[in-house]
């Protein structure tokens, strides 16, 4: 099939690239984004890539009613390289949190259905990558989800599962056709385990996650992302925020962030805190989009002596 760039959307501009060659993408492709190819999946679970849109102070998200990063991207480009990435994936793991927070904050009824949107990219993954529908992983450490209530899982567009405890499976109720992966307990999934599942059972061995920076910083510390897409928005946007018409002051106190980063929970030391090597940038218009592979513990950086 040939590839034909989105109408009014101008090629990215590639700064540079060490990526691996992916045949698999048309030659128009390449030239309107550049490479974007991936190694080999480790033997026991699926190459993991997350991906993020933060502005240039870090934050993910406006929070309040504007939850999504979207209000912080603004970015048919951020958009189309979404769509690209869920393109290649063989799932896309999401924390039952973010589908929560932008149904409630979205003004979408029945909330979002995570899905590739762009024609184009929808015939490339079927045509010349030979993959189905997306399908979603959900992962809900309580259960604490009604799922008649979300779109998502009734969608004709993607397949969705649950992962969750036993725990959070007799919580469930009612799931009808959807998949549900059990693992771990009380209320933390084990994924670990999770993952071994998704390759080994499942046949996913490239696993794109969108996941909210709770799950991402469990997935970071457990050493399971691999690397991580990076949009940087030309924006400001403060960890406070700020007071709505006739509310309460907003929190400027040093220390209190309201609003989230990419990586929440416990973070590392300075001997342990994991590194990346830089593997391409592009941009397009204002945004950087750059990439970045976690450096294996031989290729860490010294401590500063």
């Amino acid at each position: 099939m040939e590839f034909q760039a989105p109408p009014g959307l101008d090629p990215f501009e590639v700064l540079f690239d060490t990526s691996e060659p992916n045949p698999a993408l048309p030659a128009g492709l390449l030239r309107f984004a550049g490479n974007l190819g991936f190694p080999d999946p480790p033997p026991d679970r699926p190459w993991v890539y997350a991906n993020f849109v933060q502005s240039l102070d870090g934050m993910v998200t406006f929070g309040g009613k504007r939850p999504g990063g979207e209000w912080i991207s603004r970015s048919r480009h951020d958009r189309w390289m979404m769509d690209l990435l869920r393109v290649q994936a063989d799932a896309v793991l999401y924390g039952a949190g973010s589908l929560i927070q932008e149904t409630l904050s979205g003004g979408i009824p029945g909330g979002p259905v995570f899905r590739i949107t762009d024609t184009g990219l929808l015939r490339l993954r079927s045509e010349r990558l030979g993959r189905g529908k997306q399908r979603n992983i959900i992962v809900t450490g309580s259960g604490n989800l009604k799922l008649a209530d979300y779109r998502l899982f009734r969608s004709e567009h993607v397949e969705t599962l649950i992962a969750t405890t036993p725990e959070g499976f007799r919580h469930l109720g009612d799931t009808g056709a959807t998949q549900v992966l059990v693992s771990g307990y009380g209320r933390s999934v084990d994924l670990e385990s999770l993952l071994r599942s998704l390759r080994k059972e499942h046949g996913v061995r490239y696993l794109l996650c969108e996941a909210g920076p709770t799950l991402y910083g469990h997935m970071v510390r457990g050493g399971w992302v691999d690397e991580k897409f990076l949009t940087i928005a030309p924006q400001e946007v403060g960890p406070g925020i700020p007071s709505e018409p006739g509310g309460a002051e907003p929190d400027d106190r040093p220390g209190v962030a309201t609003r989230q980063t990419s990586f929440a929970g416990a973070g590392f030391s300075i001997e342990t805190a994991p590194w990346y090597r830089w593997v391409s940038c592009r941009k397009a218009g204002d945004h950087e989009f750059s990439r970045y592979r976690v450096l294996p513990p031989e290729e860490k950086k010294p401590p500063r002596s």
